[in-house]
């Protein structure tokens, strides 16, 4: 059965319904996944995780900025990495203003588990691709680029300008 197929051609303006409830799927798969691997971290915090593995520590303000995330967003995901004890904050000796986040040790044992996982399901995140004829990351890199370019509004009037059919 095809998700809103009773919209017809007027699916596409569900484009992010449908993207949300492909996000829910994958997320719901993931986290049986993790359970599977023995990885506590929600799945939705997995990139925090793995982002303070690479960089060693990092403030919110600079890990929002450098994945383009909302400070908002990462502000609801790293209370509870905090209270799993896996991320704590601690203080920068050259600028006590400055409070980055960083790794526990049980935050990067949960962290190289979480790697390990993602590496998987990169492969079979690849097999779906090839599956399906379409890289959907490479689709979803383009789509935001030109949203950011042109967005959805100036679409649609630029549609407005088009000669209107005669009835």
């Amino acid at each position: 059965m095809l998700a809103l197929g009773f919209l017809g051609d007027l699916r596409h303006a569900f484009v992010a319904h449908l993207a949300d409830r492909l996000s829910a799927q994958i997320c719901t798969e993931t986290a049986a996944m993790f359970v599977e691997r023995g990885i506590e971290a929600p799945v939705r915090s997995a990139s925090v995780l793995l982002f303070l593995l690479k960089t060693g520590s990092a403030t919110l303000t600079e890990m929002a900025r450098s994945d383009g995330q909302s400070h908002q967003l990462l502000a609801t995901r790293l209370p509870p990495l905090e209270a799993m004890g896996l991320v704590e904050r601690s203080v920068d000796p050259a600028d006590a203003r400055r409070r980055p986040y960083l790794l526990t040790e049980r935050g990067t044992a949960e962290a190289r588990r979480v790697e390990g996982a993602c590496a998987e399901i990169t492969a079979a995140m690849e097999d779906l691709f090839g599956e399906i004829g379409n890289n959907l990351v490479e689709t979803l890199d383009g789509a935001m680029q030109a949203l950011g370019r042109v967005p959805i509004a100036a679409r649609t009037h630029s549609l407005h300008d088009l000669p209107q059919p005669v009835i």
